[in-house]
C-alpha cells in the first residue's frame, strides 16, 4: 500500500531539488547567457526561442549539487539533470514549483529511496501519477498550472 504522505514528501523534495539544481546551473552559466534563462518571454517572441534552444552552451559539463556530481542538459524551458547516481530531475526553469506527471515519474523510478514506497516501482506509469495528482488537486493540495503541470497550493517558502 502506498503512503501517500511519504509520496507527497517527495514531491516537495523534487520541487527543492529542482530549484538548488537551476540556481547551480545558473551560477555557472557566463553573464550573456544568463538572461536568456532568467526572463520567460510568450512563446510567439520566436527570437528568445531560438535564443534558448540554441545559444545557451554548456560552458561546464556538470554541476556539483548537494556533494555530488550533475550533468545538466538545458532545452527550452527545461533543464534534465543526472546526478552521477541515475537520479534524474527535470525542472521548468522558470518556474521551480511545477512538477510535470511525466517527469515526476521518472525522478521516482530513478531514485531509489522512493522505491520502499510502492508496491510495485513498475506500476507506476502515466496514469497512476496523474490520478495521483488529480486526487490531490481535489483535495486542494496540488494545483494544475498546464495541461501536465501541477504545483503545491501552498508552496515551500523560497
Amino acid at each position: 500500500m502506498m503512503n501517500e504522505v511519504e509520496v507527497l514528501h517527495l514531491f516537495k523534495l523534487y520541487t527543492i531539488m529542482a530549484r538548488e539544481l537551476c540556481h547551480s546551473m545558473y551560477q555557472v552559466l557566463p553573464d550573456d547567457q544568463k538572461p536568456i534563462v532568467s526572463h520567460q518571454q510568450a512563446s510567439t517572441h520566436f527570437e528568445w526561442l531560438f535564443d534558448l534552444i540554441y545559444d545557451v552552451e554548456l560552458c561546464k559539463p556538470f554541476i556539483l549539487y548537494s556533494n555530488t556530481c550533475w550533468t545538466w542538459d538545458l532545452h527550452g524551458e527545461h533543464c534534465l539533470f543526472e546526478s552521477d547516481q541515475g537520479i534524474q530531475i527535470e525542472a521548468n526553469i522558470y518556474n521551480t514549483d511545477f512538477v510535470d506527471i511525466a517527469f515526476f515519474n521518472v525522478f521516482i523510478k530513478s531514485y531509489t529511496d522512493a522505491h520502499s514506497l510502492f508496491e510495485s516501482i513498475e506500476d507506476i506509469d502515466f496514469k497512476f501519477t496523474a490520478t495521483l495528482f488529480d486526487q490531490w488537486a481535489n483535495k486542494n493540495i496540488l494545483q494544475q498550472q498546464s495541461g501536465t503541470e501541477f504545483s503545491l497550493v501552498h508552496p515551500i517558502n523560497h
